[in-house]
């Protein structure tokens, strides 16, 4: 009888896995699967037992043995033996068998249990495998041993031995799939192990049955119409169909699987710099939750199918902004896509078009200057434009003077310390306030930087394109996944290239002179709102609590947008604009 370990999915998330790094599986796979030995050899009393998978084929299903006849050409003799799966991990055995070959076609019918959910499907499925079991005590029928049946006929047919044919045709089918790895016999492998071969086989039966929620010509899986099962045979068929005479998958049958691929690379494409050591910290911290290994298996298995068909390198930091033309047909959500541009963003392939690459460089209209600031000879480069009738000036670096760019709202504004944590005084803060900043310059105002960031259209055409970080996550976070060149030459950089703050000193003058008030007034003002008709009423009311809600207030531009925040900054740079 053959050993198994990880009889669900849920023990399987806890296993090590990664492609492209062979690992040894779980379990005592198969005892002496070589397939080296040629020449027919009668097997009597044979016991022979494995596993049925899509996902696993329920308890009840129905499994048969072909014996196939002595002269070799793998033709059935009639004969057949019939047993059924005995558990819903698709477990079947056949015990004492006689056969006049070692060679033997197996077939297996019945319902699954999806991958993700556990569901048991809608529909049966069929699966086929041919096996040498001269040496072997277990033979799982997968969707692998499926695909490769009819090329291996078909080999042994133009006089490959059978382990030639075998070994070719795995090779073959792996392959389709971007995967180059050493599997000699696809019944070995099983979905809830963990070698490189086990995860594909694992991987792409997660794909075939994913196929009827983003493929809408696929709609055997509405249970609430009338279910056409044959469909999803068919589909499966067309694999083994299409491999049969040249091991090659058309690109008929590949244009789905690789924009499945492209979405599960992209949907997840924060697994790209994910190693052993987060996935076992983030599986530490937090054990009662689905491991990071499923997201992990999927988005490389993902990223190797799409990457393979599209014949394209890996999307990384070194890439920023290269472009890639492509005109092999690629099925994304439901739409076919012919040819087109793909655009790498340092995280993942971005589909798009030409017309979209050439607008990334096109400049802002805009000016470019220079000032001296008097007081320290320092030379600042500066940008300058007109927006509704006016012409604004704003010095296109960070003020550095008496420092290294970073100041307190105190120092900014060159009033008293004590006034960051006091109300200030009216007349302290004017209408347009000079600051830090030299004769003839200001700070910049919250509707100085409100004027610059609708001009510009978004805050990322201010930044330098030398911004770019290695951290994924604040990549993420700060919605910074993108290609964006210094069209404005405003030379935006973060404060840091963890967290990419980007914080900038303002004002807003007449704000700081109000305590905040006691609940009961803010409430007691809140209901008169509601209740009065009288506009003039409602204006200066709305004028005497806003500030009174608000405090004191900064702009805080980030690189992700600017915001008007309540307490005072500590620490943060500041921008000039000209008088």
């Amino acid at each position: 009888m053959f050993e198994q370990c990880n009889l669900n999915v849920k023990k399987w998330l806890g296993t090590a896995f990664a492609l492209g790094a062979m690992m040894t599986a779980c379990s005592t796979e198969t005892a002496g699967t070589s397939e080296e030995s040629e020449g027919i050899v009668a097997l009597a009393s044979k016991k022979v037992g494995g596993s049925v998978q899509k996902g696993p084929f329920v308890k009840g299903s129905d499994v048969v043995l072909r014996e196939t006849s002595a002269d070799g050409s793998l033709e059935p003799t009639g004969r057949e033996f019939t047993t059924k799966t005995t558990n819903d991990d698709g477990d079947f055995k056949f015990d004492g068998i006689d056969l006049e070959s070692q060679y033997a076609l197996l077939s297996a019918e019945g319902y699954y249990e999806r991958e993700y959910t556990g569901e048991v499907s809608s529909c049966p499925m069929r699966l086929d495998a041919v096996s040498n079991l001269e040496k072997r005590e277990t033979v799982n029928i997968n969707l692998l041993t499926h695909f490769e049946f009819k090329r291996v006929l078909n080999l042994v047919k133009e006089g490959k031995t059978f382990a030639e044919a075998k070994k070719q045709a795995a090779k073959e089918v792996f392959g389709a799939f971007g995967v180059k790895i050493d599997v000699s016999s696809a019944e070995d492998l099983n979905i809830y192990n963990s070698s490189d071969g086990d995860r594909t086989l694992y991987n792409i039966s997660r794909i075939i049955d994913e196929q009827p929620e983003w493929n809408s010509w696929r709609d055997w899986y509405n249970a609430d119409d009338d279910i056409d099962c044959s469909k999803l045979q068919d589909y499966i068929d067309g694999f083994a169909n299409d491999f049969a005479d040249d091991g090659v998958l058309a690109d008929s049958i590949m244009q789905d699987l690789a924009g499945e691929g492209y979405s599960s690379a992209r949907k997840l494409s924060k697994m790209q710099g994910v190693g052993e050591d987060d996935i076992k910290k983030k599986d530490e911290a937090n054990p009662d939750a689905i491991s990071m290994r499923f997201s992990k298996s999927e988005y490389d298995f993902g990223i190797l199918l799409f990457l393979n068909y599209m014949d394209l390198e890996l999307c990384t930091a070194d890439l920023w902004g290269e472009y890639r033309k492509f005109d092999k047909a690629m099925v994304l959500e439901g739409e076919l896509i012919e040819s087109g541009y793909f655009l790498c963003n340092g995280y993942y392939w971005d589909l798009t078009t030409k017309e979209h690459i050439d607008s990334l460089k096109i400049p802002i209209d805009h000016k470019t200057g220079n000032m001296t600031d008097p007081r320290d000879g320092h030379k600042y480069q500066t940008i300058s434009f007109e927006y509704e009738g006016k012409k604004y000036e704003w010095m296109a670096e960070d003020l550095k003077y008496d420092s290294e760019g970073l100041y307190t709202w105190t120092e900014a504004m060159q009033i008293d310390d004590k006034y960051m944590t006091e109300a200030a005084e009216d007349s302290l803060i004017g209408e347009t306030h000079q600051g830090i900043c030299p004769d003839g310059w200001h700070v910049s105002s919250p509707g100085e930087w409100n004027i610059l960031v609708d001009y510009v259209g978004d805050v990322k055409n201010l930044l330098n394109e030398n911004w770019r970080t290695s951290n994924l996550d604040a990549a993420y976070g700060k919605d910074l996944i993108g290609v964006f060149y210094n069209r404005f030459d405003f030379n935006l950089m973060p404060m840091d290239t963890v967290y990419l703050h980007a914080q900038y000193h303002s004002y807003k003058p007449g704000s700081y002179h109000i305590s905040v008030p006691d609940e009961d007034e803010i409430a007691f003002l809140q209901l008169v709102l509601e209740l009065t008709d009288d506009e003039e009423e409602r204006e200066e009311i709305e004028s005497y609590l806003l500030p009174k809600l608000a405090g004191d207030f900064y702009v805080q531009v980030s690189v992700r947008g600017y915001s008007v925040e309540y307490e005072p900054l500590k620490e943060a740079r500041v921008r000039c604009v000209k008088n």
